[in-house]
């Protein structure tokens, strides 16, 4: 079986017609040349070459031989081009989960800065629960995750706050506190309506839920964003949510910002992804959220 290197010397002497200067231009002395074409003849079982006293001319199959070797050269040349960029983080494909509420700001910003500088590099998105994240990651379905994060660390899986939003107030336009600029939980009324993001994230919901309770009222628990502005929109009452949903701009609502919450109730989003076997691409993708995440936080 013939190799690249073999081809390689073969095109060689096949586009010099001439031992001695191919053997200069593949850097090597000449009878090794000759013998390593003698070899290509036995494997092949036919000549490649007349060698004549002051000529070297290509036989039939040589001019075939010729032909093939550039085609099959050129065609290793871009697979090993491909494979050095795919190990480089030029080229390949990241599958992307992520929560809803991080599809209004986060991740818009952070696929479009990352495509400016990674073009080639084709990005999948998923839309998923933070539990449905975590099961996919594992089995290698996705490879990175925009969730809330759980209580518990998880093995085999790296993860790290992207950055953290302070709650709003959701209100009918017609409201009494329209006007104000901003507004602290006991200027709420009933009904109340609060969001909080996945099963899992029940500390934080008895966080709020306490919360909500110190200043008299007791609100309803809503998982999902639209749900949650939809119902303040149709006049079902006021509600709470994460900053994120800010970028929900329905007709008959606005947002305020809420004075006076603890820390403890900044509602968190994390990135996450497999500890081990992390493609080029991948680390370059969680490195740009990192950075295009800890700007977001610095607005918020």
């Amino acid at each position: 079986m013939i190799d690249l290197r073999q081809m390689r010397q073969f095109v060689a002497v096949a586009e010099e017609l001439n031992f001695r200067r191919a053997a200069e231009r593949l850097n090597m002395s000449q009878p090794p040349l000759s013998q390593a074409i003698q070899r290509i003849e036995e494997d092949i079982g036919a000549k490649l070459f007349h060698r004549g006293k002051r000529k070297v001319t290509l036989t039939r199959t040589g001019e075939v031989m010729l032909t093939e070797s550039h085609r099959v050269l050129a065609q290793a040349d871009r697979a090993l081009a491909h494979v050095m960029d795919v190990a480089r983080g030029r080229l390949g494909r990241v599958e992307i989960g992520f929560v809803l509420t991080a599809s209004y700001e986060l991740l818009p910003a952070v696929t479009r800065g990352f495509r400016q500088s990674n073009p080639d590099i084709h990005l999948e998105l998923h839309e998923m629960t933070s539990a449905e994240q975590i099961a996919a990651l594992l089995d290698h379905q996705i490879d990175v995750a925009f969730l809330r994060p759980p209580l518990a660390e998880i093995e085999g899986l790296a993860m790290e706050r992207i950055y953290s939003e302070r709650l709003v107030a959701i209100l009918p336009d017609d409201h009494p506190l329209a006007a104000a600029e901003r507004i602290d939980l006991e200027m709420l009324d009933m009904p109340l309506f609060a969001m909080v993001p996945t099963s899992w994230y029940t500390t934080f919901q008895t966080r709020l839920v306490r919360a909500c309770q110190r200043a008299g009222l007791e609100p309803e628990i809503i998982n999902d964003p639209v749900h949650l502005v939809s119902m303040v929109a149709a006049g079902m009452g006021v509600a709470i949510g994460p900053h994120a949903v800010t970028r929900l701009r329905l007709d008959g609502i606005l947002f305020k910002e809420l004075d006076g919450l603890p820390d403890t109730l900044m509602m968190e989003l994390s990135i996450a992804w497999r500890e081990s076997a992390v493609s080029p691409a991948t680390n370059s993708f969680v490195e740009t959220s990192r950075d295009i995440g800890a700007k977001l936080y610095e607005r918020l």
